[in-house]
């Protein structure tokens, strides 16, 4: 649906002639949708504009940030957040960062290790914005989720700004709660498009001490980078362990002594994908380390804020792997391969390698967050399952069925997260197979109550947490009484 040119006029007075566009060969660049424009706002005051004329007019509106994607109908107002792209502010004394939409993982981590700080990056990567909610490599120290959130600037789907938390009563951004009602449970999703309504405009973040550089000696070129030497007072290496128990011992017991910077149980596929520079070198390098290994494992990056700090947390790390059986991979004892899973897993652009580079396109792996013990119970349980189709033809051989997976603790161990993946072979019954695989883990971690999972209908889902999906749809509905927002979809 094409705009008027009157009202085409209303929003380019907002943004000025360069910042919106409605040329049918320029907006497919975004997605394949038939927007009626895309519109670059620069402030929240222009955003407030924009959707209140979209309000006006009864036009749908929808906002990206740094890529993530969404599902639009025909005729939507696109913002494109590009033009929001400033870090706000860096509160050393008190812990947190306040950024815009577009500011991405990498460009506040960067500016924080100039001070002896980092951040939580989520797993999407370092390219992703700094706003995005979700758990990533440096859960273990730097937490994950919603509670790094603190202070939050919304513009409703009617166009009001409500200012979260501390900000809306003393226009500062250290707390997510402020005296009063809370609206913080709204916040499902900060970055466009998520499932709250509306266009956050600004977000503050907790923000975590780092006993690093300020910055990398990175050298080489893609895909070879490595560092040129390990930064003082910091290890990295891998464990493996005769069982899932042992190897769940030992990450208890780090947890306790508080000793971990990161802890990431990878498996070998994830560990080659990670090292290699190409598919075929990955295939050779993934089959020599997964003889190496003597049962499920984790990466684990330790690091000290003096030597004698890193010193005392080497010895912890020997009695814990003393007493739980752990050996090392010898491989990630060379400099080299440990700069390269440093470098990767710190700024958090291993990702697409170790998730994709195995699994390709045609990956089917999912997530369950809750009590750690939960979750590694489930993973253990899918793992199983996934085990036997390996050994019928049916499923990728990644490193046999618990070493396929993967998981980490979230704040030394209290919270974890667990994912598993799954590529179906060439075999005529393997998607069919697959299909069932993911529907009997997921149902598995509903009835067996370890977690919430991805993947199920409403309807299967939503009796066993009190009809929530239900009941957000009509609090959004109450925020949208013009029906403005879209529906959230699948995120591209």
């Amino acid at each position: 649906m094409a705009l008027s040119k009157e009202v085409y006029k209303e929003f380019e007075d907002v943004v000025g002639e360069e910042n919106i566009c409605d040329d049918p060969a320029i907006m497919p660049a975004y997605f394949n949708i038939e927007f009626a424009a895309v519109v670059l706002p620069k402030n929240t005051a222009e955003v407030q504009a924009i959707v209140r004329l979209c309000n006006r007019h009864k036009i749908p509106f929808g906002a990206v940030s740094s890529g993530w994607g969404g599902m639009f109908p025909k005729g939507t107002i696109l913002l494109d957040l590009r033009r929001m792209n400033h870090i706000i502010e860096i509160n050393e004394k008190n812990m947190y960062a306040v950024v815009e939409p577009y500011v991405i993982n990498s460009q506040l981590q960067a500016e924080l290790m100039k001070r002896g700080l980092n951040c939580n990056i989520k797993g999407a990567g370092s390219n992703g914005s700094a706003i995005l909610k979700g758990h990533g490599h440096m859960d273990q120290t730097t937490s994950g989720d919603d509670r790094n959130y603190l202070a939050v600037e919304w513009v409703t789907p009617e166009g009001e700004i409500i200012r979260l938390g501390s900000l809306g009563s003393s226009d500062e951004w250290f707390c997510g709660d402020g005296p009063g009602p809370s609206l913080r449970a709204m916040i499902s999703g900060t970055v466009p498009p998520g499932v709250t309504p509306g266009v956050f405009t600004k977000a503050a973040q907790k923000v975590y001490p780092w006993p690093g550089p300020t910055k990398f000696p990175l050298e080489g070129v893609s895909p070879n980078y490595t560092l040129s030497e390990i930064p003082p007072n910091i290890l990295v290496r891998y464990f493996s362990f005769p069982s899932a128990e042992k190897m769940y011992e030992a990450e208890l017991k780090i947890g306790e002594a508080e000793i971990s910077y990161e802890l990431m149980c990878f498996n070998m596929a994830m560990v080659s994908a990670n090292i290699s520079a190409s598919n075929e070198e990955d295939i050779k390098t993934f089959e020599r380390l997964r003889k190496l290994v003597q049962g499920p494992g984790f990466l684990l990056i330790i690091g000290g804020n003096s030597p004698d700090e890193f010193e005392y947390n080497q010895r912890v790390l020997q009695q814990i792997l003393k007493e739980t059986d752990g050996k090392s991979l010898k491989p990630v004892e060379d400099p080299k391969i440990a700069g390269t899973l440093l470098c990767q897993c710190i700024r958090v652009s291993a990702s697409i390698r170790e998730t994709f580079r195995f699994g390709g396109a045609s990956w089917g792996g999912f997530a369950i967050m809750g009590q750690r013990d939960l979750t590694m119970r489930w993973l253990m349980e899918a793992g199983q399952r996934k085990g036997a189709l390996i050994e019928k033809g049916l499923a990728v051989d990644d490193g046999a069925a618990f070493f396929g997976c993967f998981g980490w603790g979230v704040e030394q161990g209290h919270l974890g997260k667990s994912e598993i993946f799954y590529r179906p072979t060439a075999h005529p019954d393997a998607a069919k197979a697959a299909a069932e695989w993911r529907r009997e883990t997921n149902m598995r971690a509903l009835e067996g109550c370890f977690a919430v999972p991805m993947g199920l209908p409403p309807d299967i889902v939503g009796p066993r947490i009190s009809n929530y999906l239900s009941w957000l749809g009509k609090i959004n509905e109450a925020f949208d009484p013009n029906g403005v927002v879209p529906k959230p979809g699948p995120r591209g």
